[in-house]
């Protein structure tokens, strides 16, 4: 079974919201073939949703996740454009075997990162690219698998992201990002409570991460798509007639509904 068999098959295990189970039936040798199979996962997705890529996210920004599965790195995947939610929007949750949200600091792309850098050093280098920033709720399908994938699962079925909620946008210093703090709200109870710090220290490191990794896969980040830098804190999971809300100080706040 070639990579682009092997998305196939975990592209429909998700889209028919099947048991996580069947995805340990397909074999992936390691992190190099996970990404590979992500490429043909993604290019499976854009042809289905007649979509295009809006942004990506980054996962395992924290050393207790990277634990879970066994690795010392992050991970990414793509979003696509149409899963790029308005602030208030209502998700259905019959669209979802176990749905998951995760509060976030979101960044636009404002500049398209040349793809001929071979490597981006420092926060200061990528900040001329980045412009606004929002508070940012990750959607999330584990398909009742989190405590038992692996990192190669994981990224073969593009970091089980299924969208994103954006808020306002805001214009601060990107340096003060790792001094943001929030909170994570379901049905107006804190759920969680978390810092920027808490992604890979500082959230433009979680950005100085993608990029490098997109351009050693012939990627880039391109004017206009937005970052998910990481969760600030653990991952609720909602149920219909829920509400979440990430409030982060310095940020306007944003929210979706379970129906």
């Amino acid at each position: 079974m070639n990579s682009l068999e092997k998305a196939k098959k975990l592209y429909n295990s998700c889209k028919s919201l099947s048991s996580y189970k069947d995805d340990f039936q397909i074999q992936i040798n390691d992190s190099e073939e996970a990404y590979q199979i992500q490429e043909d996962f993604i290019k499976i997705k854009k042809l289905d949703l007649a979509d295009s890529i809006g942004g990506w996210k980054v996962a395992l920004t924290n050393p207790v996740m990277q634990k879970l599965v066994g690795v010392d790195t992050p991970a990414e995947g793509a979003i696509m454009k149409s899963l790029i939610y308005s602030n208030n929007d209502y998700l259905n949750f019959n669209n979802y075997l176990h749905l998951g949200s995760e509060a976030e600091i979101a960044i636009r792309v404002v500049k398209t990162f040349p793809k001929d850098v071979k490597n981006f050093n420092n926060m200061d280098e990528i900040i001329p690219f980045l412009g606004e920033v929002y508070a940012a709720l990750e959607i999330v399908d584990d398909r009742h698998s989190a405590d038992k994938s692996n990192f190669e699962y994981l990224v073969a079925q593009n970091s089980m992201n299924h969208g994103c909620v954006l808020g306002e946008p805001e214009t601060i210093d990107l340096l003060t990002l790792d001094q943001l703090e929030g909170d994570l709200i379901v049905s107006g109870e804190v759920f969680g409570s978390g810092k920027g710090k808490n992604v890979l220290q500082h959230p433009l490191n979680s950005i100085l991460y993608l990029i490098n990794s997109l351009i050693r896969r012939g990627r880039t980040l391109h004017e206009g798509e937005v970052i998910l830098t990481g969760s600030i804190a653990t991952t609720c999971w909602p149920k219909r007639g829920d509400s979440v809300e990430a409030n982060i100080k310095g940020l306007s706040p944003v929210k979706f509904y379970v129906r």
